[in-house]
């Protein structure tokens, strides 16, 4: 039985949730830095109070199904055009972690694997009996299974990352947030772009760009590219390297305009990665079978040919249709297939122990049909219907070798597939009571019908041996949204809101040893989010604001719980119940007509209130953080451009990021624990005649080895990630107008 939600912050929560923010606000090193921050801005630019000129420039985002500024919509959104992204060496949305606040992509094994967490809240998950917690959309069509989430951003013209619940307009995998990935359309203009990038650890990538109108209302976009890169992490057993990068991307894409006031997009995108890569390295002190491992930084002793491989094919097609009252209606339909395999080692050692093989194949169908209203005077609409079919398909084998007791040559696998059909209706609208007072609200209804058939055939005698399992689940829902806007200024705007969040229960279609919690509930969430956005100086200077509680039941967890053999299984079941809050801070000033600079900063803290036996040994989980959870995090940057020649500009950016430390697993051991990290990247470049763009760059400037994630395997071998040591190269783009 559910407990009711308070339609406030329940009084002990929020003093206690207030209490930790004003602690964190007024401790020494945030006063200083915050004030020297806030100091050297306002003197940097209250000259320009009343003064015209450059201005930051304003992104206009499709947050709410509409074009909108960023600065005038009341959600917390992080928004990055393309400069920003190429000035930060974002080759993929992973690269972009740590500019974007309270976000983390650590919690994925290997390069692809997508898992994303936002302000504590993720989706660790490889299972096909689940949803993720985020939604990715791209041209807004959802990408699908996480492994398709880390997509290439050659073609980006801006992200947006939407923080906290979006269900009303996002439906049930945005419970945590939403990230839109928006690329450039096909125009008129006749452009060419050639782009190449070479650098240590062998990097070659070169990249293709041509825009072409075919007629005077057809245009055309094409775009190859391919990059390779060996890996950093050297297996001294076969002799090779691992975590490298072997990439082909295709995308082609028509806009047709000959019919007035209709927009037909055809996007056709496909990308290949064939990586030779590890899921884990033994950590310090590791060993398996009194056989000491390698446990040296990016070195390791497996005798599996490991790899990890994906494909995925995409058709978008958008058409946009304005009426002569200024109604727009929009239909985007998207077909995508995603395929994605891996081989893993299981002993991290040279021996002859066991391995894991991990195929999955995706077939999805999306449809969504909107009318979105003019602004009018009193308020605006949005109304969609959504519809989503996914058929997926894995096979999971577990393989022992030679000298594995007590079931040698043995092998567990574990074929399923799953469907899902999921239908929505949602209306989501403004209300302007005065021109300075507004509602916003919305409603949707989703209807999710899902099966599964699973089995698992077991001849090692370790995990259950279940020849058929087939289950069916329907799920219907209403996620509500209702929020109070008050602008206080043209450029100043304050706004509160509360939201609903959902997640659709489901199976744990993995290797399991028992059918006790094969099946998981649904989790639900609620979110208080108050916020402000500010734009200062002539618009040189903008500060935003959020501050949220988010109350979870149910949630799911997924994690390796320890056995009484020292091993561990994996588990997906539902915690009671889980509070995460926090503030967010992004600023963004011009200081100079050359200079700007960028900082954001996010506290967060996120906690099971209600874990019993979450370790499966009778071992409560309550008041433990959640894993990828980190309490603290900030990003400043620091751009530079400035004219030399009458044609000719040089640039430069430098980022310094930190991520406070966390978990890696709901025990929070300190096994599990993964210590504070940086990292600093630079660029310096310079453009000429707006034809040639030749630039150096370095990522990981000082060099720092980072754990990024640490875990049990399944026979007791604590294992981890680093992230990347220290890259550098140069990068020449020469643009054909």
């Amino acid at each position: 039985m559910r407990d009711t939600y308070y339609l406030l912050i329940p009084p002990s929560k929020s003093q206690s949730f207030m209490g930790i923010i004003i602690k964190k606000m007024l401790s020494p090193g945030f006063f200083c830095f915050t004030g020297f921050l806030m100091s050297a801005i306002c003197s940097s630019v209250a000259w320009s109070q009343n003064t015209k000129g450059p201005a930051l420039e304003e992104i206009v985002v499709t947050a709410q199904m509409r074009d909108e500024s960023a600065q005038s919509i009341p959600i917390a959104i992080g928004t990055y055009n393309k400069k920003f992204i190429d000035q930060v060496g974002a080759n993929s949305l992973s690269e972009m972690e740590s500019a974007i606040p309270n976000i983390n992509f650590g919690a994925g094994d290997r390069n692809t694997r997508g898992e994303i967490a936002i302000r504590g809240i993720g989706d660790y998950s490889r299972n096909i009996g689940t949803n993720a917690r985020v939604a990715v959309y791209i041209d807004g069509v959802l990408t699908g299974r996480s492994s398709s989430f880390d997509q290439s951003l050659l073609d980006v013209a801006h992200v947006e990352v939407l923080r906290g619940p979006q269900g009303t307009l996002a439906g049930a995998n945005a419970v945590a947030g939403a990230i839109n990935i928006i690329t450039q359309k096909p125009d008129d203009s006749v452009n060419a772009e050639l782009l190449i990038n070479t650098g240590n650890y062998d990097l070659h990538s070169l990249t293709g760009k041509i825009n072409l109108p075919i007629s005077a209302d057809l245009f055309a976009s094409l775009l190859i590219g391919t990059t390779q890169q060996d890996g950093y992490v050297s297996n001294i057993t076969l002799d090779r390297d691992l975590q490298g990068v072997n990439r082909d991307v295709a995308k082609l894409k028509f806009r047709y305009v000959g019919v007035e006031s209709l927009t037909l997009d055809i996007g056709f995108d496909y990308l290949k990665d064939d990586d030779k890569s590890t899921n884990a390295e033994a950590l310090a002190n590791g060993s398996f079978n009194g056989f000491t491992l390698a446990s040296e930084p990016f070195v390791v002793a497996h005798n599996a040919d490991e790899f990890e491989q994906r494909e995925l094919k995409g058709v978008t097609i958008g058409a946009s249709y304005e009426t002569p009252e200024n109604f727009r209606w929009t239909s985007i339909t998207g077909i995508r297939t995603n395929e994605f395999s891996e081989l893993s080692e299981e002993d991290y050692s040279p021996l002859d122990v066991a391995i894991s093989l991990f195929d999955e194949e995706s077939d999805q169908f999306s449809q969504e049909f909107r009318l979105v209203s003019p602004k009018g005077e009193r308020g605006d609409y949005v109304f969609g219907v959504y519809f989503l079919e996914q058929d997926i398909s894995t096979q999971r084998s577990a393989i022992t070798g030679a000298i594995f007791r007590p079931a040698p040559n043995k092998s567990v696998q574990t074929p399923a597939t799953s469907e899902l059909q999921s239908a929505s209706l949602y209306l989501h609208g403004n209300y302007y009571f005065t021109q300075k007072w507004s509602m916003t609200s919305g409603l949707r209804y989703m209807h999710e019908a899902k099966n599964i058939d699973y089995s698992s055939i077991d001849t090692t005698g370790l995990f259950i041996n279940a020849s058929h399992i087939n289950d069916q689940k329907t799920f219907n829902k209403l996620l509500p949204k209702f929020g109070v806007n008050f602008q206080f200024s043209p450029n100043v705007l304050f706004y509160t809101s509360i939201a609903r969040g959902y997640k659709s229960g489901g199976w744990n279609a993995d290797f399991i040893t028992t059918l006790e919690n094969f099946q998981f509930d649904p989790e639900y969430a609620i979110n208080y989010e108050v916020g402000a956005k500010s734009l200062f100086f002539d618009k040189r200077l903008t500060v935003n604001v959020a501050g949220f509680v988010t109350k979870f039941d149910d949630f799911q967890v997924f994690q390796f719980v320890p056995t009484e053999s020292s091993g561990t299984v994996l588990s997906l079941t539902n915690a009671g119940k889980v509070t995460t809050q926090g503030v967010e801070l992004d600023i963004n000033v011009l200081l100079t007509d050359h200079l700007s600079v960028s900082f954001n900063t996010a506290y967060t803290q996120a906690k099971f209130d209600e874990f019993k036996s979450g370790g499966g040994l009778g071992v409560d989980y309550d008041n433990n953080y959640l894993p990828y959870a980190p309490e603290h995090s900030y990003f400043v940057a620091i751009d530079y451009s400035r004219p030399i020649f009458r044609q000719a500009e040089i640039y430069g950016h430098i980022d310094y990021g930190y991520t406070g430390d966390y978990f890696s697993n709901p025990n929070n051991t300190q096994a599990n624990t993964i210590p504070n990290y940086f990292s600093a990247n630079a660029r310096l470049g310079i453009n000429i005649d707006t034809h040639w763009d030749i630039a150096l760059w370095v990522k990981n400037i000082t060099d720092e080895t980072n754990l990024r994630q640490s875990s049990v395997s399944f026979l007791g071998v604590r294992r981890g990630l680093y992230n990347p040591p220290r890259t550098y190269g140069l990068a020449i783009n020469y643009a054909f107008k």
